[in-house]
């Protein structure tokens, strides 16, 4: 498996680079925001996702370990393939991705590329306490988004929403 490219870019496009590393071109599938920065040239690091599937083998390439580790996660996900991963990567960042997720804000997620209100909400449900210790369980302020006492406040939560309390109550 390849898990890490370093190279010259030797083509881009919107959502793909080619990266030439030693004479050898590798096409990788990036975040668009990522890809439509790169000119021919651009020197380029990137984290590499193998994915296998029986009629092909695609690269998916992120800036940091984190973005990697939340597209791995998102793939685990049932309806999530790679190319929704990556845009789902492309609108928001991990720890925007923790935050939804553990907050249950299933309207930034349905805003991102290939999210319905189902697959958001599938989403919230089995994403909720993986996501968040990816990226330090931390706000894009850099506080803590709820006390990380262990699963307690996950059960208090679950079990007052069970009880039709809604998330403000």
């Amino acid at each position: 498996m390849i898990g890490w490219l370093q190279g010259a870019v030797r083509s881009a496009s919107s959502d793909r680079v080619v990266l030439d590393t030693g004479g050898v071109g590798y096409a990788v599938t990036l975040p668009s925001r990522v890809a439509t920065t790169l000119v021919p040239g651009d020197a380029l690091s990137l984290h590499i996702h193998t994915h296998v599937r029986e009629d092909q083998i695609a690269l998916f390439g992120f800036e940091d370990e984190t973005e990697l580790a939340a597209f791995e996660l998102l793939t685990t996900v049932k309806g999530v393939g790679p190319k929704v991963a990556v845009a789902i990567l492309d609108s928001i960042s991990p720890t925007a991705l923790a935050e939804a997720v553990e907050g249950g804000d299933l309207r930034l997620l349905t805003q991102c590329k290939g999210v319905g209100k189902r697959m958001a909400e599938r989403l919230s449900l089995e994403l909720r306490g993986k996501v968040a210790p990816l990226v330090g369980g931390l706000s894009p302020a850099g506080e803590l988004s709820r006390p990380q006492t262990g699963g307690v406040w996950k059960d208090l939560e679950s079990a007052l929403s069970n009880l039709q309390f809604r998330k403000k109550e």
